[in-house]
């Protein structure tokens, strides 16, 4: 049964072979076409009378081979076949001819023919499907491995950057990738000594690992910082028989993805710090003015109490903004107004506060976290030594706070680490709070000994307004 061009079009073609036969006998296209799809189940034939007709019929249909006569009114075998290459290079294309000779031979092969064939009776179908198969299989083959060969050529050429050096430091390679990241060029580096086709490694960490590579022998991995490009590669460097692989991966964004999560566990550590120091002296004052209570059955205590209760509150809802890596919320907050309120809920003992601080001086900061720095800083007083006066001021860009107590300890250990502390009773997060704070802010943080004997911290990069 013929298939009309139009049922093609319907066609489900998955792995079948699509044959355009050309001949000017319409018996003879019958009988091929009848041939072919009995030998194969996957082979369609469509068929033409004329050279012509055959070439509407390819940009028509996704044809996978020809098969032509040679000896046709019109166009001749070899003017179609000619046609074809100008328009489908890579498309198989059978002679199939009762009238050729090794002149038509000869010339078919010099215009690129795929197969020739001698029409020979029944036995000719056999081998034209066999040869049609064969083309078909070996074009589509090439077809495959010639879009393996681009996909691997984009992934090379685009993905990391790619570099070769042979046994003189001479640039054999250069891939498209660090073509757009250092703004040279293939043409321009191939050939050149690598340190001047790529300054930006010369006399850095990169020379040096190359070099060991290149005496050594050994496949060497590395992360290292390109300070002229301000970024983080990953360097990857392989011996070969002529000189040297090299790929480049640029990893800054790891590197800052893997500096955000531990900001955020320093953010979290921070919360559990909190949790075990802040929130002890609210407690405390919230139970001992329960018991006094219950003593003496005074209610006047419970104002202490309930103040105890939203200080806790407040320093909950920071933690959760804390933990949860959300921005500070800074405001602009009276400066005497929070120094007096952190003392207020400080443990002080007898301590005096002397502020030298004038009126109305407004600080860009969240206020609650810009209490927490006072509390700590004033328990940190009270605690560590037996300081009779803390003082509170203002320097440029920034602000102290001081006291006279017996000063810094003489200790090799970071005071301002978790956990380091030289109170008997002290859990050692007071000042790494206070770190910490300071740094939410953009803040820096300075300790030395003050004038009265004591310590002075010093706060910088403050906004005043």
């Amino acid at each position: 049964m013929r298939r009309t061009v139009g049922e093609i079009d319907t066609f489900q073609r998955s792995d079948a072979t699509l044959v355009l036969h050309v001949d000017d006998e319409p018996s003879l296209t019958s009988v091929v076409a009848d041939y072919l799809e009995a030998l194969d189940d996957e082979m369609r034939v469509i068929s033409a009378q004329s050279a012509d007709v055959g070439l509407e019929r390819l940009s028509a249909e996704p044809i996978d081979c020809v098969v032509s006569d040679y000896d046709m009114p019109g166009k001749d075998g070899l003017e179609f076949l000619e046609a074809v290459r100008e328009r489908y290079p890579n498309l198989p294309f059978l002679l199939f001819t009762g009238h050729g000779s090794e002149e038509v031979a000869s010339r078919a092969i010099k215009a690129d023919v795929t197969d020739y064939l001698r029409k020979d009776g029944s036995e000719s179908y056999e081998l034209l499907h066999a040869r049609v198969r064969n083309a078909v299989s070996h074009t589509r083959a090439e077809h495959r491995a010639r879009l393996a060969r681009d996909q691997l050529h984009d992934i090379f050429e685009h993905i990391n950057g790619f570099l070769a050096v042979d046994d003189d430091w001479t640039v054999t390679y250069w891939n498209e990738w660090l073509a757009r990241r250092t703004g040279y060029d293939p043409v321009d580096t191939v050939g050149e000594p690598l340190w001047e086709a790529y300054p930006e490694i010369a006399d850095t960490d990169v020379q040096a690992v190359l070099e060991h590579v290149r005496s050594s022998g050994e496949t060497v991995e590395r992360e290292l910082f390109l300070d002229a490009e301000d970024a983080w590669i990953e360097l990857h460097a392989y011996p070969v028989s002529v000189g040297l692989f090299i790929q480049l991966r640029d990893i800054t964004q790891k590197r800052e993805r893997i500096r955000e999560l531990e900001r955020r566990n320093q953010r979290l550590e921070s919360v559990a710090r909190t949790l075990s120091h802040d929130l002890q002296n609210p407690m405390n004052v919230a139970e001992g003015r329960l018991e006094l209570v219950e003593e003496t059955g005074e209610l006047s205590h419970l104002e202490d109490v309930a103040r105890a209760h939203n200080q806790m509150q407040n320093l909950i809802n920071e933690l959760l903004r804390l933990a949860r890596a959300e921005d500070i919320d800074a405001t602009e907050v009276d400066f005497r107004e929070v120094v007096d309120e952190a003392w207020s809920y400080s443990d002080t003992g007898e301590m005096e506060l002397e502020a030298d601080i004038e009126a109305g001086t407004l600080v860009l900061a969240d206020a609650g976290q810009f209490q927490r720095l006072f509390e700590n800083l004033f328990e940190n007083a009270h605690g560590h030594g037996d300081a009779a006066t803390v003082w509170v001021g203002r320097l440029d860009g920034g602000f102290y706070v001081a006291d006279d107590g017996s000063g810094i300890p003489a200790t090799d250990e970071d005071l301002f680490e978790s956990g380091v502390t030289t109170a008997a009773e002290g859990t050692g997060y007071g000042l790494a709070i206070v770190q910490q704070i300071a740094h939410e802010h953009d803040w820096e943080v300075e300790m030395s000994d003050s004038v009265a004997g004591g310590v002075r911290f010093e706060v910088t990069g403050v906004t005043f307004r």
